[in-house]
């Protein structure tokens, strides 16, 4: 049935009182259906798209009809009490009905079932986090180190916390997110600055291949925008200036300091490196200390005779024997950046690493782990080890600062403390960059032969800074021609703390 639709006429319809025909006077006739069911009375009017109409059933609805490619597509425009609300009703269905036509003849589909399918595309936060983990571990260039994951689990669990992760990340508000930060970032503000940006690149990461899917598909985006951008939008996350005043408040970085620390931690360091079986951790924090790396660089270093043949580029080393391109020198397979990274060996640091090599292998004769663990320069103190090599040094640092009364310092401290022996020495840019594999080149393997060199002079500046600190260390590690340094004595650890645990019980005496 096809009339002039009205708002009062729309009123006026029901279940149970059918259409059937038009009278004289151009009106309706009804006539009752006692089985109530559902008709169509489609707009005669000239101001309506064709194939527009209200259908009657349990609640009354605007629709739109029409045939593509022989198809028959009948999209809802919507309740009609929904358009109540406007000036002319009517009027704003008629219009919003041929925007919904514009979109069936572009593609032939009911725009109606594909935002149900939109709704299924759009993922729930958690969901987007497991998503983007998978990209960021498994893609080809620069994947995520176990350490970035670390922190992207974590993250993830603050937002758990919050109960978000079984929401979709269109039901978030600005005004809750800020909320939300703001109250986080009162109590830990880099870990919740950390969480808030995963959470804008995960979701701007899946808007651009929604985007690229929905272009594929020829429909409307799922997902249109990102409302964690909110965060960046209104200048909520920390300046560069603010975040190492945040450092400071909080004691967070604590390099060790040229004029005093440094002499303390490394006479420390040293003394305890004949006690205990802690050579090998000693030389693994003193080469930290030395190379300026991180822990995930050097730790799987092994010597370069265990490098097999072809392996050299994919594998750590420390190559002692004078290589005719680089001479001694330390080389990392795999850095945080995902660039290979190679530094000098220079005197001091050589000597450290041939006595570690001495002492590596007497290590791993007297316990027997053979090859797993031999090959490694810093080889692990027991058979379970996984890696067959050395990376915890939580206690043994602990206890060396606690002696040379440092309050607090970090394995990724002391990569900062060879940055301020840096600075002391007013190393250019280039150096710094270079030695903390900053570079803004992509490839850092290639030197000329004066480049080499000079990082090479570099190095021996500032392992003579570093070391010229603790005259016990430096005489114990200097090349024999050298002069030696006036030095103090030699500092004696303390004793070993005693055991705790249940005490011995008392053997009663045996009577005669």
């Amino acid at each position: 049935m096809k009339i002039e639709l009205s708002m009062p006429l729309i009123k006026a319809l029901k279940l149970g009182q059918k259409p059937v025909g038009i009278d004289s006077a151009g009106k309706l006739v009804f006539e009752a259906d006692p089985s109530n069911a559902p008709y169509i009375l489609y707009d005669a009017s000239q101001d309506a798209p064709p194939g527009f109409g209200v259908k009657v059933a349990g609640k009354k609805t605007f629709i739109v009809r029409r045939k593509v490619n022989g198809k028959s597509v009948q999209p809802t425009v919507g309740n009609v009490a929904d358009f109540m609300r406007a000036k002319s009703p009517l009027t704003e269905a008629r219009q919003a009905a041929a925007k919904l036509v514009e979109g069936i003849l572009l593609t032939g589909l009911n725009p109606n079932v594909e935002a149900r399918k939109a709704l299924t595309l759009i993922p729930t936060l958690g969901e987007l986090f497991t998503l983007y983990r998978e990209h960021v571990s498994t893609k080809k260039r620069k994947p995520a180190s176990e350490e970035t994951l670390r922190v992207f689990d974590r993250s993830v669990r603050r937002f758990e916390s919050l109960g978000w992760l079984k929401r979709k990340v269109d039901e978030f508000n600005s005004e809750e997110i800020l909320r939300e930060f703001d109250k986080a970032s009162k109590e830990f503000p880099v870990a919740a600055e950390q969480a808030f940006r995963l959470a804008i690149a995960a979701l701007n990461w899946k808007m651009k291949n929604e985007a690229l899917d929905a272009s594929v598909a020829g429909r409307e985006v799922a997902i249109r925008a990102n409302p964690f951008s909110t965060l960046s939008m209104n200048s909520q996350f920390l300046t560069r200036e603010e975040k190492e005043l945040q450092y400071q408040k909080k004691g967070t970085r604590n390099p060790l300091t040229p004029s005093k620390s440094f002499g303390e931690f490394l006479e420390v360091a040293w003394a305890k490196r004949s006690t205990n079986d802690n050579a090998t951790g000693v030389d693994y924090l003193l080469a930290m200390l030395l190379w300026g790396c991180r822990k995930s660089e050097h730790a799987p270093c092994v010597w370069r005779e265990f490098v097999p043949a072809g392996k050299e580029n994919e594998m750590s080393y420390v190559d002692l024997n004078n290589d005719p391109t680089w001479g001694p020198h330390v080389y990392f397979h795999k850095t945080k950046n995902t660039r290979a990274h190679r530094l000098p060996l220079t005197p001091m640091a050589a000597e450290l690493m041939r006595q570690r090599q001495r002492a590596g292998a007497e290590e791993s004769a007297s316990r027997g782990f053979g090859l797993k663990s031999r090959q490694f320069v810093f080889p692990a103190r027991s058979k379970q080890s996984k890696t067959g090599h050395y990376s915890d040094s939580t206690d043994l640092r602990s206890a060396i600062i606690e002696e040379a009364g440092i309050a607090k310092l970090t394995n990724h401290d002391l990569r900062r403390s060879f940055g301020a022996i840096m600075t002391t020495l007013h190393a250019p840019e280039p150096i710094k960059k270079g030695f903390f594999n900053h570079a803004a080149s992509s490839v850092t393997e290639i030197y000329t032969p004066a480049e080499w060199d000079m990082r090479r002079e570099w190095m021996q500046k500032i392992e003579q800074a570093i070391l010229m600190k603790a005259p016990n260390v430096y005489n114990a590690l200097k090349p024999v021609e050298w002069p030696p340094l006036p030095a103090p004595e030699p500092h004696v650890c303390r004793p070993p703390k005693p055991r705790t645990g249940r005490p011995r019980k008392i053997q009663p005496a045996v009577e005669n």
